[in-house]
């Protein structure tokens, strides 16, 4: 039997409703997994300094806030754009394509913001699904140029405190053949735009610098949040912790990435030069504030949208959607 006809049959199977199981298993059974990880690791740190070291500072909650926030009022902007619809309509229902994607699967979320935008905008199926994809792999394509960028960064600066494992990791060599991996994979992007993208190249490219540049945001407002509880802190032991978490919470398709890259930074916190119970302190509340929000606001947008009218809103005056991507005033 070939490797191709085996992998059919496994998808064909979890298709199935004992797939389907399977399925739900595996994953309570992972995140039950990484829970229990995270348990052993603070209990090795100790719950008294755990909760001694717990943020103070109203800063780190307020910072907190903005990165919450950042990706759906980001989004919001985009497809406000895109289709036309109020700034203020849609971002709601992107918040809840945030806590599906984190807490029940990836792209979860997207198929949930279709759904939605059939019943609430006058947009037609196929352009829905055609932007709605073109912003998910700009989104991709943004977040591992701006995940290379950093690796790179922290790991040819020395503010990596795992560098002196990698090796020759950051040997010329290596980021050169990097470098044109990126350069032909870019080549080809901008060659087959038309066969890929539905946007327009102008559009798409916008989409891309808006992506980044939101992913960037996101890291200056990270290490901020940190170093206001710890300044004393080296900058290696931000790079480090958001190199880590960064990568860890890439991974695809795995339920509470967040709670997996909490896990791994708390397991080299004896390599760091800060103190492990501080850090796990800032972790853990940021974990459960991320958790707490995403129940709070997933019910009250939900509660919020079902006492508003499931008809087609009317779009925001302007021209053809397919006009290049321009910045909102909303």
């Amino acid at each position: 039997m070939s490797l191709k006809t085996r992998v059919q049959q496994v998808r064909s199977w979890l298709q199935t409703p004992a797939g389907r199981r399977m399925q739900r298993y595996g994953r309570l059974l992972f995140v039950s997994g990484v829970v229990g990880w995270l348990l052993y690791r603070l209990t090795q740190i100790g719950w008294r300094d755990v909760y001694e070291g717990l943020p103070r500072t109203p800063w780190f909650y307020v910072l907190w806030l903005g990165l919450y926030f950042l990706l759906p009022a980001t989004e919001a902007f985009i497809y406000r754009a895109l289709w036309k619809i109020r700034w203020r309509r849609v971002f709601p229902v992107l918040v809840r394509k945030r806590v599906l994607n984190t807490d029940v699967l990836g792209y979860s979320g997207e198929v949930y913001l279709y759904l939605w935008a059939r019943r609430h905008t006058d947009r037609p199926d196929g352009h829905l699904l055609r932007t709605i994809k073109d912003n998910t792999i700009l989104s991709s394509v943004a977040s591992t140029v701006a995940v290379v960028l950093l690796v790179a960064g922290a790991v040819l600066s020395g503010q990596f405190a795992l560098v002196d494992l990698l090796g020759s990791a950051a040997d010329p060599v290596y980021v050169a053949a990097g470098g044109l991996a990126f350069g032909v994979l870019g080549a080809l992007a901008v060659r087959f735009r038309k066969a890929i993208f539905y946007v327009p190249g102008r559009t798409a490219a916008a989409l891309l610098g808006v992506h980044v540049l939101r992913f960037f945001a996101m890291y200056a407002l990270q290490v901020l949040q940190w170093w206001v509880v710890l300044p004393e802190a080296p900058l290696r032991v931000w790079a480090t912790i958001l190199v880590v978490g960064t990568v860890t919470n890439r991974i695809p398709f795995l339920p509470a990435t967040d709670l997996l890259a909490l896990g791994a930074v708390l397991g080299m916190t004896h390599l760091l030069e800060a103190s492990a119970a501080v850090l796990a302190g800032m972790l853990v509340v940021r974990s459960v504030l991320d958790r707490t929000a995403n129940a709070v606001l997933f019910v009250l947008t939900s509660w919020l949208e079902r006492r508003r009218p499931t008809v087609p809103v009317a779009p925001v005056p302007s021209a053809d959607a397919e006009q290049p991507l321009t910045t909102p005033t909303e």
